[in-house]
């Protein structure tokens, strides 16, 4: 019984590990295949993120993606310097700034996503479907632990 207390516990170490270590190495692979697009992970991801709903305000972009108004700043800061964002008053409330692409960004958008989606199956080549599925499935099931224990 100790035995696999421990064993359990040595995979649960081993499985946390891998799954940092791989998201960090992503974010990295990615980093370095889209600097000559001038591009982050980050960057891509707002990008994307307004692409699909034009006109968010910051504070609803930072949602969307999960991350800080200031993170997102800095982000929307460099986005605007290359020319992919530009940031506007909100017509109703004049504080407010509104984030939308511009002609730049939208000329480049089919090569960004063309750029991720090459990488997402290069990333899962080899993997079968129904691993993926099952692989999936215990993330999701993480995601909802995760969520209990913010609640409780």
């Amino acid at each position: 019984m100790k035995d696999s207390v421990q064993t359990e516990a040595r995979d649960r170490r081993a499985m946390t590990r891998s799954m940092m270590v791989l998201v960090r190495s992503i974010r990295a692979m990615f980093d370095e295949q889209a600097r000559d697009m001038g591009l982050t992970y980050a960057r891509a991801k707002a990008i994307l993120a307004v692409s699909r709903d034009e006109g968010l305000n910051q504070t609803q972009l930072a949602e969307t993606l999960e991350i800080e108004t200031p993170t997102l700043n800095r982000t929307l800061d460099g986005l605007e310097k290359l020319g992919f964002l530009e940031r506007r008053p909100d017509p109703s409330d004049r504080r407010v700034r509104q984030v939308f692409l511009t002609d730049h960004a939208r000329a480049n958008a089919d090569q960004i996503e063309g750029f991720i989606e090459d990488l997402r199956a290069r990333l899962y080549d080899g993997i079968a479907p129904e691993d993926l599925a099952q692989a999936r499935a215990v993330l999701a099931r993480m995601e909802h632990n995760l969520d209990r224990m913010r609640q409780a």
